[in-house]
């Protein structure tokens, strides 16, 4: 009994508060104990679901393309290396960077990142040919501005800018060309080419046909291909070139863009201005000595002209001969009315003597640039009457009377604008001998000429057989 009232005792000496406080530690060690178990129990759902999180839920499942390039969505996702199906988490989108720079030469500053759940977003930057260097005899390794190797090719494309006097040692699609066998050593040739190339970005000036660095002592660049900017060595080449492009200016200013000339800048920032003829500057024949040997020796298809025969001689942009055909290949215009004396397959096609036919070939090649250039739709050919006044067909349904070459480019312009304007599917004829009075005159077809002779209508026979 005295146990008992001893133990009901010391139950009976706590105070209410005590006993409160009692309880409330009781309930805090049930709630941590409650908290442990879940807490448990959700680390162990954690680790028996994530595989099902990481493999199914977020799964590459689209890709996003952000940004304007020639390549189509399956040939960047098949650069990546990324496939549908992978785990977001565990794409690689470093290499996957890397992968698409040197598969797709022609794209610039790839970014990849993931978008949840399953989104795989590539934001790129397309890249354009700038400049061509002989890695060996007709081999030309083509870059961007940042020498980014495009292409590997046997063509000179148009619109690059040639580096003379620089041979590649590596050049692989898709990486920075360098000019050294080891990478350890200094690219001095690169480096010198870069300056060269920034120079001119930074000044603004447009129009470089040429650098020629096979002297460094000696070098110079062809611009416009009427002046020959002789820099000397490459001590401010930056300098030089800022120098170079405000001589140009005043000369230009003064004789409207069409003074030839040389300007030496070999003396520190000093600049000499020596107006001569284009024929007369030893730099201009050497480029355009290699501008002919390049195109005389490429097997580019350039131009479709008609022979006497009725046969298409195809000619590189020399005019050299490639083939005959009845068929022009797709993407070239066809040059009708305008025969040539000679054409042989290997040979350069001849209008008479040198001269007639170095006009001839000048005839065709701006009218066909001029055309090309002017943004006109389906044209379909060139034509030239006895006067060598021409002619083009758009659509195989709209003649444009061009006659001559003067004021050419607002000529087909205003050409453009008419045929906007047209029906779409209205037949005529546009006269631009005067463009005040220039308009779309809609008309029979079997009235139009030249119509009938590109494509003659069936007669009734033809139809019944």
């Amino acid at each position: 009994m005295e146990i008992e009232n001893q133990g009901n005792g010391t139950a009976e000496r706590l105070t209410p508060e005590e006993r409160h406080e009692r309880v409330k530690k009781l309930k805090r060690k049930r709630k941590i104990r409650k908290a442990i178990v879940i807490t448990a129990f959700v680390l162990i759902a954690c680790v028996i679901l994530s595989p099902v999180l990481l493999f199914a839920v977020f799964r590459v499942k689209d890709f996003a393309i952000e940004g304007e390039t020639s390549y189509s969505t399956e040939e960047i996702v098949a650069a990546s290396g990324i496939s549908y199906g992978k785990s977001i988490f565990f794409a690689d989108l470093d290499e996957a960077k890397v992968n698409i720079e040197k598969k797709l030469p022609y794209v610039n500053n790839v970014q990849l990142a993931r978008r949840l759940p399953g989104t795989v977003v590539v934001s790129l930057e397309s890249t354009s040919k700038a400049y061509a260097m002989e890695k060996s005899e007709g081999i030309y390794v083509i870059t961007n501005s940042d020498f980014k190797v495009l292409e590997i090719t046997g063509i000179m494309p148009k619109g690059v800018v040639p580096v003379i006097g620089a041979i590649p040692q590596k050049a692989e699609l898709g990486e920075t060309m360098s000019f050294v066998a080891d990478e350890e050593q200094i690219d001095a040739t690169l480096n010198l080419i870069k300056n060269i190339s920034s120079a001119v970005s930074d000044s603004g000036l447009n129009g470089i046909n040429l650098i020629n660095i096979r002297s460094r002592s000696n070098i110079y660049i062809v611009y416009q291909e009427r002046i020959v900017l002789r820099l000397g060595d490459s001590g401010d080449i930056d300098k030089k070139i800022s120098l170079a492009k405000k001589v140009i200016e005043r000369e230009d200013s003064i004789v409207n863009n069409e003074q030839s000339g040389i300007i030496n800048l070999t003396v520190s920032m000093k600049a000499y201005f020596n107006p001569t003829d284009v024929k007369d500057i030893p730099e201009m024949d050497e480029y355009k000595n290699y501008v002919a040997s390049n195109e005389k020796d490429s097997v580019e298809e350039a131009f479709a002209v008609e022979c006497s025969n009725g046969a298409y001689a195809i000619t590189n942009p020399a005019f050299k001969v490639l083939d005959f055909t009845q068929e022009v290949p797709e993407g070239i215009i066809p040059i009708k009315g305008y025969h040539p004396d000679n054409a042989k397959t290997g040979v350069i096609l001849s209008y008479g003597d040198s001269e007639n036919t170095k006009t001839a070939h000048n005839l065709i090649r701006n009218v066909t640039d001029a055309v090309s250039e002017s943004g006109l739709k389906k044209v379909s050919v060139i034509g030239f009457d006895s006067d060598n006044n021409f002619y083009v067909i758009c659509d195989e349904r709209i003649v444009l009377r061009v006659g001559t070459v003067n004021n050419l480019e607002g000529k087909l312009a205003k050409a453009k604008s008419l045929i906007a304007d047209a029906e779409s599917d209205a037949i005529g004829v546009i006269v631009l001998d005067n463009l005040d009075e220039a308009e779309f005159k809609e008309t029979e077809y079997e009235e139009i000429p030249e119509l009938t002779a590109y494509k003659p209508l069936e007669s009734d026979a033809d139809k019944d057989n």
